[in-house]
């Protein structure tokens, strides 16, 4: 019921983010049930957990650039940390593509660690910028969910 009343006290573009945020949940789930029944004869084609879950990697890295553009007109940040901040945005990306490159079951619990990684990164640097604090939260939650279903993906595929 807190949740619930937390929830409806948000404007509407921050429900839309916290919608979107869980239902981006779904396709971790749907390759995890692909494995567990199809672990012969995969549905998808591929292990969707590592494809989905290397774009949402990159995907957190974009959020960063995003946050330097958005401070191009405000100033609010030095040079320095603009700089680390664009450097650090392109960092979940280039290791999204080296996971996706090599062909190895242990590349989903590389991918777990990078989830791992940009959060511990997340909850350091962002006391620098003026997200909400329900943003945090929820990447709290959902870092935590992610890396879980990988890690049964992996549990699932290392003897295939």
């Amino acid at each position: 019921m807190k949740f619930l009343k937390y929830f409806y006290s948000k404007n509407l573009s921050s429900k839309l983010i916290i919608i979107l945020g869980v239902l981006g949940l779904l396709p971790f789930l749907f390759g995890l049930i692909d494995i567990w029944i199809n672990k012969e004869d995969l549905f998808f084609f591929i292990n969707l957990t590592k494809y989905y879950g290397s774009i949402i990697l990159s995907f957190l890295g974009a959020v960063y650039w995003g946050v330097v553009i958005y401070d191009s007109s405000k100033n609010l940040f030095c040079d320095k940390i603009k700089i680390f901040i664009i450097f650090w945005s392109i960092i979940p990306s280039f290791w999204a593509i080296l996971i996706l490159i090599f062909n190895h079951n242990i590349t989903i619990i590389i991918l777990a660690l990078c989830f791992v990684f940009v959060q511990i990164v997340d909850e350091l640097i962002i006391k620098f910028f003026k997200f909400p604090g329900w943003y945090l939260l929820l990447r709290r939650i959902l870092t935590i969910v992610v890396v879980i279903i990988l890690f049964f993906s992996y549990l699932l595929v290392r003897n295939v």
